[in-house]
């Protein structure tokens, strides 16, 4: 996928094609790294590029189970169980590190990013309007007077996934020096820099 989004024709086009493309930014920055790399933390925070992407596969998958359901109530069990079927037996933080190489944390987290997919088509075939209000699960930063829909769950993937691509651009670019805009580029064939523009 290249580095910008493709033309969106309506608000839940551009909510789940904007999710999948911050989905693919944040697992490029994995592109060539070695496992030792992708687990080092090379700056003032804890956070890894293995740690972000397991992080990133569970916070996606686990909140698309409602954007498929909307009347479902999910609790602390069932994510338990559905983050076992992707292959993750804790929770991740960005910071914690999985017992897995990060070709195995990678493959997972294309698993998710297919399942963006399956999302869109689930909303797609049940007509589901994005302003239908879901349950809302037990989570101490939400207010009190807070009503959840599949908008705002859309919405707040695309931004946390975002957020942490940012995060890993930068310890990507302290590993090895590389930018998104190169490892976008390696990702496609693509010569680096691109032909013509100086980058230095």
């Amino acid at each position: 996928m290249p580095f910008f989004t493709p033309s969106v024709t309506s608000e839940a086009d551009a909510a789940f094609t904007y999710l999948t493309q911050q989905c693919t930014q944040l697992k490029l920055t994995a592109l060539g790294l070695t496992d030792e790399q992708a687990r080092s933390t090379p700056k003032a925070s804890g956070l890894s590029i293995a740690g972000l992407i397991v992080h990133g596969a569970q916070v996606v998958n686990n909140w698309l189970i409602q954007v498929k359901e909307p009347t479902r109530e999910v609790g602390e069990d069932d994510y338990r169980a559905v983050n076992e079927k992707l292959g993750l037996m804790a929770m991740f933080d960005g910071s914690a590190l999985p017992d897995l190489d990060i070709t195995e944390a990678v493959a997972i987290f294309d698993k998710v990013i297919d399942g963006i997919e399956d999302a869109r088509a689930a909303v797609d075939d049940a007509g589901t309007d994005l302003g239908t209000e879901v349950p809302m699960p037990y989570n101490p930063w939400m207010p009190n007077d807070f009503t959840m829909t599949v908008r705002w769950i859309l919405w707040h993937l695309a931004t946390e996934i975002a957020r942490h691509a940012g995060h890993a651009d930068i310890i990507r670019e302290s590993i090895d020096g590389a930018i998104a805009y190169q490892l976008n580029a390696q990702a496609d064939g693509e010569p680096w820099p691109p032909e013509g523009m100086d980058w230095s």
